[in-house]
C-alpha cells in the first residue's frame, strides 16, 4: 500500500494515521514492536525520514514508546486505580469491564514479627496469614501482591483462600468483616530479578509499590498488603470530593 502523494495531507501525517488505524484494528497489539523504519518505508513507499517523523509524533502523543537500540513499541493503555478507594481489586477490575484472576504463589501461616504485631495490634508471635499472589487482568499480570491477615479475628482463613481474586468477598461472606477505610503509601522502586520474571520486564524497570492497611467498621486493622505494579500499566487517581 502506497501513500497518496497528491494529497494535501503531508506523507508523515498519512503514515501516522495508518499506524494508529492498524493499532485500533489489532494489527499491532499493546506491547508489540513495530517493524524497522526501513521496512515501514519500503511498505508505504516513503523515506526513512518520513517514517521517523511519524513515529516521533506518535511517541510524543503517547501512542508508541521507543527503546534506544531496540525500536518502537505500541504503548499499553494504563489501568486507572483510585488511590483512596477501599474497593477490592476484583470489584474495580470487573467495573472496568475486564476480567480479574489470580495465581497463589504461597499461602503460609507465620508468627507475627514486631511490625505485624504493631500493625494488627496483636501479640508478638501471634498467628498471621501471609498470602503471596500474582493478580491478572484479562490474563495479563498486573499486580504482585503480598498480603497479611490476623488470624485471631479471621480463624482458618488460610483454608478458605482459593484462586478467587477477591479476598474481601471471603472476609465479608464468611466472617462478616467488611472493609471500611484504608491507609496507603505509594513509592517507586526498581524491578528485581524476581519481579522482572513475573512481569516479563527488564530488571530495573520502574515499579510502583503500594502499601495499604485496611480497617473494618470497628476500626480493627484486618488487612495489610504490599502491592507491586508496573508503572507503565497503571495511573493512580485521587478524587477528593464530589462535584456539585
Amino acid at each position: 500500500m502506497k501513500l497518496n502523494v497528491s494529497s494535501q495531507s503531508p506523507l508523515y501525517l498519512q503514515l501516522k494515521q495508518i499506524i494508529k488505524d492498524d493499532i485500533s484494528r489489532g494489527v499491532y497489539k499493546a506491547g508489540q514492536k513495530l517493524p524497522p523504519e526501513a521496512e515501514i518505508g519500503k511498505t508505504y513507499g516513503v523515506s526513512r525520514i518520513t517514517v521517523r517523523r511519524a513515529i516521533t509524533d506518535l511517541v510524543e502523543e503517547g501512542v508508541l514508546h521507543s527503546q534506544q537500540g531496540k525500536g518502537s513499541y505500541v504503548r499499553e493503555l494504563k489501568e486507572k486505580r483510585e488511590l483512596i478507594s477501599v474497593g477490592s481489586f476484583s470489584d474495580m477490575t470487573t467495573m472496568s469491564g475486564k476480567t480479574p484472576s489470580s495465581q497463589i504463589l504461597s499461602n503460609l501461616v507465620i508468627e507475627a514479627d514486631d511490625k505485624l504485631a504493631s500493625t494488627f495490634k496483636i501479640q508478638l508471635n501471634d498467628p498471621v496469614l501471609k498470602l503471596h499472589r500474582l493478580l491478572f487482568i484479562d490474563n495479563q499480570p498486573f499486580i504482585i501482591e503480598t498480603s497479611f491477615f490476623p488470624l485471631d479475628i479471621l480463624p482458618d482463613l488460610e483454608k478458605h483462600i482459593g484462586e478467587s481474586p477477591s479476598t474481601y468477598h471471603i472476609l465479608k461472606e464468611r466472617y462478616g468483616v467488611e472493609p471500611a477505610f484504608s491507609e496507603k503509601t505509594l513509592e517507586v522502586i526498581l524491578a528485581t530479578e524476581y519481579e522482572s520474571s513475573l512481569f516479563h520486564c527488564d530488571r530495573g524497570t520502574p515499579l510502583y509499590l503500594l502499601g495499604k492497611i485496611t480497617y473494618d467498621q470497628q476500626d480493627r486493622p484486618v488487612h495489610y498488603s504490599q502491592s507491586v505494579y508496573m508503572s507503565s500499566k497503571v495511573i493512580f487517581t485521587i478524587n477528593s470530593g464530589k462535584r456539585k
